[in-house]
């Protein structure tokens, strides 16, 4: 896809960090991943692209790719406002909302000029619009920021200065603030057995796109954990690489995200036996698990 570049005449042609092209058309790819650039017009849509304006990588300046799924969130203005408010400057935050009605749509266009893309349509949950914010992307890296998070004003600085320092970065695992708590790390070996091996796949959790498109989009069949089966393809079946940063290098609070852990702990087991089954991880191992979980639970009910 050939993009045009054509001169700029309003406040926008003096900001190097942006380009305008007139390609409005949805980019050749592999099936599995389809990149786009603009939506169709035919939908609520705004943000700077839908002006002609997109952002790029400049030297020494990554292009970081957020993504910010929203429904009927009332903190959504306060989450658009910490990405506006990052020290880093080159970031494009493309916000998909399920048809959350008319309030959403006034905030939405009351920001229009700092969000580079925002599309409001019906979807199918959680996940698809996690999928459609992806093939918007045009970032070195992409992280998700959900409309209840908040993105601590450095944290794009931090992700930055990893981005730099280690050449065959993957993706990063930030540390994050949930319920007044810090969680870090990042245990790669324990993929194996459990899933929760990364402090959130929100806020904190930058992958690089070219990977991540390597790798494939979210299975929305999975209606939860579907970020889980995500990331075990990243790690145990593509082999990408990882790293955490510190503990004092804080990314964001989560706020009430976690979509994944608000179910019951039956439903959560088969769905991940299930994730690890269709990923074909080998059935002791999944007997293990089953068995091992159940027993431990058990423990806890009798023991607590």
């Amino acid at each position: 896809m050939v993009q045009k570049k054509i001169s700029l005449n309003n406040s926008f042609s003096n900001n190097r960090l942006y380009f305008r092209t007139i390609q409005k058309k949805v980019s050749k790819s592999d099936d599995k991943f389809k990149s786009i650039d603009l939506p169709s017009k035919k939908i609520s849509c705004g943000g700077m692209r839908m002006k002609g304006f997109f952002k790029h990588r400049i030297k020494k300046k990554p292009l970081i790719s957020i993504i910010m799924p929203n429904f009927k969130e009332k903190n959504l203005l306060k989450a658009i406002n910490s990405i506006s408010n990052q020290s880093y400057e080159n970031i494009e935050l493309i916000i998909i909302d399920g048809a959350s009605g008319k309030k959403t749509i006034e905030i939405l266009k009351k920001k229009n000029d700092e969000i580079d893309l925002w599309i409001s349509e019906k979807d199918n949950g959680l996940w698809d619009a996690w999928n459609k914010g992806i093939k918007f992307a045009n970032g070195d890296y992409v992280g998700i920021v959900d409309s209840s998070n908040i993105l601590y004003k450095d944290t794009i600085n931090i992700l930055i200065d990893y981005i730099k320092r280690i050449k065959n970065l993957d993706f990063l695992c930030g540390t994050i603030k949930k319920n007044n708590k810090i969680y870090s790390g990042y245990r790669e070996k324990d993929i194996y057995k459990q899933f929760n091996i990364i402090p959130s796949s929100v806020v904190g959790l930058y992958v690089k796109l070219s990977k991540l498109k390597k790798v494939g989009l979210l299975n929305i069949n999975y209606k939860i954990q579907s970020d889980y089966d995500l990331l075990y393809r990243m790690i145990y079946i593509y082999k990408l690489k990882g790293y955490r940063t510190k503990s004092t290098e804080i990314f964001g609070d989560v706020g009430d995200s976690g979509y994944s852990t608000k179910h019951s702990f039956f439903r959560s087991l088969f769905n991940e036996l299930k994730i690890r089954f269709d990923n074909k991880q080998n059935i002791l191992i999944l007997i293990y698990i089953l068995f091992g979980r159940i027993v431990l639970k058990t423990f806890r009910l009798f023991f607590a």
